[in-house]
């Protein structure tokens, strides 16, 4: 017995042709899906750095407002580690500097710290506060 197979006039061949545009849009939607996918990465990455590098401004501007006002004095930039310590090799940079307020007698006290941000290059955080040196 043979059997006979039926063809329907200009139909050979769709099948493979919607297939493979059905594998192009999927391709397509994979790489979409995959850049998507980096740049949320990407910018949680940065967003957790960022946030270390706050914790540690944050910190040592607190140690910095335990001292004496008359005696602060700017520091040169130094590198640190995530936890704020010196370190050669830390990958954030932390400067102190400290200027004349805006009223007689007081501090302007600026803490940065520098951090990596991956494609930017880096970012900067910055606090500032106002020290009043009292009376004696």
């Amino acid at each position: 017995m043979k059997r006979e197979i039926l063809r329907v006039r200009g139909e050979s061949g769709a099948g493979l042709i919607g297939i493979m545009v059905a594998v192009l849009i999927l391709g397509l939607t994979v790489v979409a899906l995959s850049s998507a996918t980096v740049q949320v990465l990407s910018t949680r990455t940065e967003s957790t750095v960022r946030s270390v590098a706050n914790i540690i401004a944050t910190t040592y501007m607190e140690d910095v407002k335990t001292r004496r006002s008359k005696t602060l004095a700017s520091e040169d930039s130094m590198y640190v580690n995530d936890l704020g310590h010196p370190d050669s090799g830390g990958r954030f940079i932390r400067e102190l500097v400290v200027n004349s307020g805006p009223v007689p007698k007081s501090r302007l006290i600026t803490v940065r710290v520098s951090y990596p941000a991956g494609a930017k290059g880096s970012g900067v955080v910055e606090l500032v506060t106002i020290a009043y040196e009292g009376v004696e």
